[in-house]
């Protein structure tokens, strides 16, 4: 964490927030594995670097939201490839299934000590363990 800018999987996704003349984010890929009793969104994730700072993740889809809006009247294609990617880019977990979920943070990170993972709301939180 953080994940590269050239990893495979975001590319998508920087092409279209450099299309609506975003400023950049950090991104962070996280594998998941729900072994919880119900169902998962990944609905944010907090980041504590070293220095004590926390940064809040939470999905691509809500960042492809807000570049989408950029977008004026006479650029309907665009428009209608953020509503395309951000449909594809929802993150959702049964129990016992496993997947990748893909978030962004405003700020660069550059330390990371503990991250917090809040799976299906604002009131449901777990520390995330590191698995090699």
């Amino acid at each position: 964490m953080p994940a590269s800018v050239m990893d495979p999987r975001l590319e998508r996704f920087g092409d279209y927030r450099r299309l609506a003349k975003a400023r950049a984010i950090t991104y962070v890929i996280a594998q998941v594995d729900n072994q919880s009793g119900g169902d998962i969104n990944m609905y944010e994730v907090v980041i504590v670097a070293e220095d004590g700072r926390q940064f809040e993740a939470t999905s691509i889809s809500d960042y492809i939201d807000v570049w989408r809006n950029s977008f004026g009247d006479g650029e309907v294609a665009k428009y209608n490839k953020g509503i395309e990617l951000s449909y594809e880019s929802r993150f959702f977990l049964h129990p016992g299934a496993r997947g990748t979920a893909i978030l962004g943070v405003k700020e660069p990170i550059t330390s990371v000590q503990r991250v917090f993972v809040y799976p299906a709301g604002a009131f449901s939180r777990v520390e995330a363990r590191r698995v090699k």
